[in-house]
């Protein structure tokens, strides 16, 4: 799975997205949007994969209400969704605070359900 290529796909699709990175299995990558000023370190953004995988896993196991589709949490200075890519993998992207969640979380969803399928 080619995450550079989804990650700059992801990262073009709406400016409010600020970083983008995922992981499938052992392999990760992420890209931050250029001239925007990071809020995390590179070592903050794979601890934020791992605990996003790790809770993934959790909420896979309510399988009363259904397949997860996404999961978003607002913090003071961003948005953070999180998408599954297919079963072995993940997408989190960081947003402008002030973004529209619902809308850039129905494209990732898209897009992450395409390369899913490849």
């Amino acid at each position: 799975m080619n995450l550079e290529k989804i990650c700059n796909e992801i990262i073009q699709s709406d400016e409010d997205i600020t970083l983008v990175a995922a992981s499938y299995r052992a392999e990760s990558y992420f890209k931050e949007r250029p001239g925007v000023k990071s809020l995390q370190t590179k070592e903050d953004i794979e601890k934020s994969l791992a605990d996003a995988s790790l809770r993934w896993v959790t909420r896979r196991s309510q399988r009363t209400l259904g397949e997860p589709l996404y999961a978003m949490a607002k913090y003071e200075k961003a948005k953070r969704i999180t998408v599954p890519l297919g079963m072995y993998g993940i997408i989190l992207c960081v947003l402008l605070p002030n973004s529209d969640a619902e809308k850039i979380a129905t494209k990732l969803i898209k897009l992450a359900k395409k390369y899913s399928d490849s």
